[in-house]
This record gives structure tokens, C-alpha cells and sequence, in this order.
């Protein structure tokens, strides 16, 4: 049986290794193992332009408006002047609700259930950009793996993943976050956690991913996935 790491999470509840006894061991980016892994990594695209902007989701359910916020500034679009900021333009947790979003769905409603894979997608293309989602019923493996390198070797793409935290070990369940590299030797990308509250980056291997991918979404009844999101 292969041992989930765990970091210390003071007043949540423990989990039992036998839970989840066909996970991968979880390498946490602040692990000196993690830190190999990055170093060696051939794939590290936009972790630098993601981690600079990548801020923790606000509340519980805003792992979505984090991940795009996030995501739209590292792309170098235009962006939007906050009057808190004016005149400086940037994207914020509360910026990317835009009347056209307020539409898909509104901020209260956000902050009671979050996100679905589609409105995720469809916020990103209110905002200026390209996105296209997949489910992750609809691709395997193999596919993953191909799109995660052929997206983090542009720099005018970049990868939002909808996955549960459930089938790797983690507290929690439905969660959004950027890809943000990968490394071919271990075959694990790098998730930046934006409950950064909770965990650091995490290098996960591609088949604990789609796993963690295909599980379903309550609020859509639908398998949860990726977004490819083009500038």
C-alpha cells in the first residue's frame, strides 16, 4: 500500500491511509523532494507568471474566481482598474464578476455552491479569453498527459483543473486550481492550490489527476475536468 502524505492540518479530521489506499504518494512543492522535482522538471510554463499573481481564494467556494483571476493576469490580457486600485488594472476575486458572469451566475450564489466546469469556462470567455472544457469521462489518460504538455509549452495557453480532493488523500472535495508544470521522469504535474490556507503546490501523477477529474460534480451531475484557457 503506497503512503498519502498529509501535511498538519490543526482541527480537521484524520484520514486514514486505507481510504485512499490507491493513490500515489502526494510530493508537496515546499518538500525538498518537490523541490527536486521542480528543478528538473522540463515542463514549467507559466508557473512563474501564475505563482506571482496566485492569491488564496477568499472563501471556501471562491477556488474559482481565484484560479481565473489568477489565471487572467499571468496572460498579460487587459485588465480591468479596480477603483481601489485606479489607476493600476488588475484582476481580482470580485473583478471577474462582471454583469455578463453575474448572469452565468452570481456572486452570492458563488459564494454558496462555487463554480461548475462549464461556468468556469464561460466566465473565462466573458473576460476576453478563449476556453474550452473537457470532462474528464470524454479522455483518459494519455490524453491528459499530451494536453498538459502541449498547453504548458505555450505561452499563451494555460490549464485550470476541476478535481476532488477526495480520491488523493486531501481534506475536502471539489476544488479548483492552475496547472502550472510537469515533469516527465515522474509523470506528475504541479497543481497551485489557491487554498493556500490548506496546502502548498502539489506535484500529483497524471493518473491520480484524471482520477481525481472524473469524479462527479453534485452541482452539475457531471464529471468534473479541465479547461484550456488561449489568450
Amino acid at each position: 500500500m503506497k503512503r498519502v502524505i498529509l501535511p498538519a492540518l490543526a482541527g480537521l479530521m484524520m484520514i486514514t491511509p486505507l481510504a485512499f489506499a490507491n493513490a500515489d504518494e502526494l510530493i508537496y512543492l515546499t518538500d525538498a523532494k518537490g523541490t527536486e522535482i521542480f528543478k528538473d522538471a522540463e515542463l514549467t510554463g507559466p508557473y512563474f507568471e501564475l505563482a506571482s499573481y496566485l492569491e488564496s481564494e477568499h472563501i471556501l467556494t471562491f477556488c474559482g474566481p481565484a484560479s481565473i483571476a489568477a489565471t487572467m493576469n499571468s496572460l498579460g490580457v487587459k485588465r480591468p482598474q479596480p477603483y481601489r486600485l485606479y489607476p493600476w488594472g488588475f484582476f481580482t476575486q470580485e473583478t471577474v464578476f462582471t454583469p455578463e458572469n453575474q448572469k452565468v451566475k452570481s456572486y452570492a450564489m458563488v459564494e454558496h455552491d462555487g463554480l461548475i466546469l462549464s461556468q468556469i469556462a464561460t466566465f473565462f470567455e466573458n473576460l476576453g479569453v478563449k476556453a474550452k472544457y473537457h470532462h474528464a469521462n470524454n479522455f483518459d489518460e494519455a490524453w491528459l498527459r499530451d494536453t498538459i504538455k502541449a498547453t504548458l509549452a505555450d505561452p499563451n495557453k494555460r490549464l485550470v483543473a476541476n478535481y476532488s480532493r477526495k480520491p488523493i488523500g486531501q481534506v475536502g472535495d471539489g476544488h479548483v486550481s492552475p496547472i502550472a508544470a510537469y515533469d516527465e521522469d515522474t509523470d506528475r504535474a504541479l497543481v497551485l492550490d489557491v487554498a493556500k490556507y490548506k496546502y502548498p503546490p502539489v506535484w500529483m501523477t497524471i493518473a491520480d489527476l484524471r482520477t481525481a477529474m472524473a469524479t462527479i460534480d453534485d452541482g452539475s451531475n457531471k464529471a468534473r475536468g479541465l479547461v484550456v484557457v488561449s489568450k
